[in-house]
């Protein structure tokens, strides 16, 4: 891989930063001062040194986090974040959320150093479903299955919410699949609807389910058949 690469990925400093830097005989590879950023390096084998620091490479990093409730989907807070359960070697990396949950919504989250990985999740040109198990104040009404999948009338925003499919499961209980990461976009279908989310559970993203055996509160790194899920 490129020296920059490495660098950056180490989070020691931006591209252009490092070019400029390098120029001046920041750069030590192997002993030797390079000054062309875009040397070629095998970080498993190679010594790189970067104004006299030695640079740790590391591949990216993907968590699948079990998030309890009346924590913050946030990297930095005064109150308690998802980073804050992390063990000291995670919270120190640049770690970013991959589709927030409402303080007091629980279950799947993704946090990574992968910038693309992030974006893949997010955006809504990716069309990837997040899927939710429900608790209802009030009975579900089965005329909500036909309204989710038009199109539900967000009222406070002035714009109708993308397709969505409602699978009732008892009365008060149903799952919900969205394609979309609007704020509180589950609760806004009910609510608008004459109903009130009381309880709210993220189970999947995609294809990629939340590890049944994760407590609340506990996370473990993506297994390689999982992130091929996203990742090609």
């Amino acid at each position: 891989m490129r020296v920059d690469k490495m660098i950056g990925n180490a989070k020691l400093d931006t591209r252009r930063n490092i070019k400029r830097n390098a120029k001046k005989g920041a750069l030590v590879i192997n002993g030797d001062i390079v000054k062309d950023t875009s040397t070629q390096v095998d970080p498993n084998m190679d010594e790189v040194y970067y104004l006299g620091q030695y640079v740790e490479y590391f591949e990216n990093i993907y968590i699948m986090m079990n998030k309890p409730q009346g924590v913050l989907s946030a990297t930095m807070d005064e109150d308690e974040t998802v980073i804050d359960l992390l063990d000291d070697f995670y919270q120190v990396l640049d770690l970013s959320i991959a589709g927030r949950l409402d303080k007091d919504t629980t279950g799947l989250l993704l946090l990574s150093t992968d910038g693309k990985f992030v974006h893949t999740i997010t955006s809504p040109n990716s069309n990837i479903e997040k899927t939710y198990e429900v608790g209802t104040r009030d009975p579900i009404n089965p005329s909500f299955i036909e309204e989710f999948k038009n199109g539900v009338e967000i009222k406070e925003e002035d714009y109708i919410a993308r397709p969505a499919k409602l699978e009732i499961i008892d009365d008060k209980k149903a799952i919900v699949k969205v394609s979309e990461g609007k704020f509180h976009l589950v609760k806004r279908l009910f609510s608008n609807l004459g109903n009130e989310v009381v309880s709210l559970k993220r189970i999947a993203i995609g294809d990629l389910k939340l590890d049944p055996f994760l407590q609340e509160g506990s996370y473990r790194e993506l297994h390689d058949q999982e992130l091929a899920l996203f990742i090609n």
